[in-house]
């Protein structure tokens, strides 16, 4: 707009000045003298000043069209780094909320498997707990309190000391071994007499060291009866009670025998 008024500004001056004062000679070109500029001027002035006023307005019409395209430009521009800091702030919230999940995933899975670490812990225990349960009412049912020891006296089977060994384990046990004097003793009331039991106590590996087949180890306690060991026959390795007393009777030979529970109540 300044620059349009300056233009006027100009041409008007221009106008002026070729203008002479005895009216318009005829040359070449027509040239009107102005004898009074301020009133005459108007009418001839603005058709002297019309090309200028429309190359001015065409002017400004591409002025405000570059203008216009500048403003446009610079706004896609503007929505292009707009368009660009909101994918680049999209996917670094997807970053961020990714790895947020993965972090609580993982936190949760550590949770569960110290959960589950500590479930199992639990029913191991109560598994062992029931096991044991079960192998004391098992006891409770086929043993009893003799002495210190919960035994099984079998008086009615008779089986050679492998059988027997075999029978006391399906039964939970062991054959019995005797482990000092007074069990002895409680085991001697319980028998009947002249009969003969098998215990859990040999010297099968090596003739005349008595081990507990229980243990594996040197029988504590031997109470044998007068002039024995014997060994009349080969196969003479087994320890039996025997009228208050031991002795080494056959092995491959039929007798009852005496089971003792592997474990106490």
């Amino acid at each position: 707009m300044f620059q349009l008024k300056v233009l006027l500004y100009y041409a008007i001056i221009a106008i002026v000045i070729n203008a002479s004062p005895s009216g318009c000679e005829e040359t070449d070109r027509v040239v009107c003298q102005l004898e009074d500029p301020r009133n005459q001027c108007g009418p001839f002035c603005l058709e002297a000043l019309m090309p200028l006023i429309g190359h001015i307005a065409q002017h400004q019409e591409q002025w405000k069209t570059c203008k216009l395209q500048e403003i446009q430009a610079q706004q896609r521009d503007i929505e292009k780094e707009i368009e660009s800091q909101k994918t680049s702030l999209t996917e670094s919230w997807k970053k961020i909320i990714a790895e947020d999940i993965e972090n609580r995933t993982n936190r949760s899975e550590l949770k569960m498997e110290g959960q589950l670490s500590d479930l199992q812990e639990a029913l191991t225990s109560i598994t062992t707990s029931l096991k044991n349960m079960s192998a004391k009412i098992n006891i409770l049912h086929r043993f009893k309190r003799i002495g210190s020891r919960y035994l099984h006296i079998e008086d009615i089977v008779q089986q050679n000391w492998t059988s027997a060994l075999s029978a006391c384990q399906k039964m939970g046990g062991n054959l019995a071994s005797i482990i000092n004097e007074a069990d002895f003793n409680a085991i001697v009331s319980q028998l009947s007499k002249d009969n003969t039991y098998m215990i859990g106590i040999s010297d099968l590996a090596e003739k005349g060291v008595f081990i507990s087949v229980s243990s594996g180890k040197r029988a504590p306690f031997l109470k044998w009866n007068p002039g024995e060991p014997l060994y009349e026959h080969v196969d003479q390795r087994c320890v039996s009670i025997h009228n208050g007393g031991m002795w080494v009777a056959s092995c491959t030979s039929d007798f009852k025998y005496i089971c003792e529970a592997n474990e106490n109540v």
